[in-house]
């Protein structure tokens, strides 16, 4: 028994050695393989070391050349703001010799005389008062606070409505006096929309800013409009106005929806007039202007399609008419004014045609001597 033992213990630690004998060799081998990695590694160390000061000289001239690009950057953004203010002062210059000379702008206080007589003011006021839509309209608009432009005038409330009750006053035909003719107020507030019109857009040329409503400058003075009509385009001409100052940072609490010459006043006096760059406006005080003309904007009208925006508009405020000379029966009977000037056209025509005759020949003869 003791015998099979330790025969059996031996047999179990000859098992147990030659197990360490195969791991000693496994493990010799692993440590091989690692001693080769070890080696490549340090082989590729060695490489990456050696390039090293390249790359750092790289690095270093790279940083060189960002320091070089921001300073020029500094200076381009220097010269930028530079030129930025010159073309600040100049669209200024422009915008402000444009309403000086061409589309002066006032404030007029309404006139208050006490020494007419009552019959004379009963007479006036009667003259004034018109029957329009089933009720009585007073259709005098100069005694209340109004902004001029060139010549005509406009409220400043903002209130157009004389331009409907005249029109629809005189919806059946054309006043037979020419005072009325002159002075109504429908053809008043037509002419000061058309020049604020033109105005706008000349402004917004200037600052080279897209109008979100686009305005023909006969939009008010073709034809008489319909109430509908009218209101829509009259609020689409305050949307502009609006568009421009927001455009420019004008403090929106000082401006009205439909303050039309008055914002366009806060913008020639804004100090930041001609600036470039985005706006930055209270969204708030936006949303309430635009609130307010809303209504007005979305009116609807008998031709939608006419009033809606186009990238093409039509140039009818251009065009002239091709109108050919009236033709002049034979009679006996003919003024002596207009045979004058019959007579007279006839000379200036004969002029004209010698004259070109005489300036073809010379041509003619200089070009066949040359």
């Amino acid at each position: 028994m003791k015998r099979a033992r330790i025969e059996s213990e031996i047999k179990i630690c000859s098992d147990r050695i030659r197990f360490l004998k195969i791991l000693i060799q496994d493990k010799k081998k692993s440590i091989a393989e690692k001693q080769e990695k070890v080696t490549s590694m340090s082989t590729f160390n060695a490489e990456k070391k050696a390039r090293l000061p390249r790359y750092e000289d790289r690095v270093g001239k790279l940083k060189g050349f960002v320091k070089a690009k921001y300073a020029e950057l500094k200076e381009k953004e220097k010269e930028l703001v530079k030129v930025q203010q010159a073309l600040k002062q100049v669209r200024q210059s422009n915008i402000h010799q444009l309403v000086r000379y061409i589309f002066p702008i006032s404030v007029m206080t309404p006139s208050e005389s006490h020494e007419d007589s009552d019959t004379v003011s009963a007479l006036e006021e009667a003259c004034l008062t018109a029957y329009v839509q089933g009720k009585w309209v007073f259709t005098n608009i100069s005694s209340e606070l109004q902004h001029c432009i060139v010549a005509p005038t406009l409220p400043t409330s903002g209130d157009y409505s004389a331009y409907s009750d005249w029109v629809a006053a005189n919806k059946d035909g054309v006043p037979s006096s020419s005072n009325a003719v002159d002075y109504n107020p429908a053809y008043n507030i037509s002419a000061a929309l058309t020049y604020t019109t033109q105005l706008v857009d000349m402004i917004a040329f200037y600052l080279d800013t897209r109008l979100p409503s686009k305005l023909c400058y006969s939009e008010f003075c073709t034809n008489e409009l319909t109430k509908e009509k009218f209101t829509k385009r009259v609020a689409r001409l305050n949307w502009n106005v609006l568009h421009l100052c927001l455009s420019q940072n004008v403090d929106p609490k000082l401006l009205r929806p439909e303050g039309t010459l008055s914002n366009i006043l806060q913008l020639l006096e804004h100090d930041g007039l001609g600036r470039m760059g985005a706006s930055l406006v209270d969204t708030e005080a936006a949303c309430a202007l635009e609130d307010g003309l809303r209504p007005s904007l979305e009116v609807p009208t008998d031709s939608e399609d006419s009033e809606d925006d186009s990238e093409h508009l039509a140039y009818d405020w251009e065009a002239v008419a091709n109108v050919g000379l009236p033709e002049v029966e034979a009679g006996p009977v003919q003024s002596t004014s207009s045979q004058q000037q019959i007579s007279s056209s006839s000379v200036a025509g004969g002029l004209i045609t010698s004259t070109a005759a005489s300036i073809a020949s010379l041509w003619r003869g200089w070009a066949t001597n040359r």
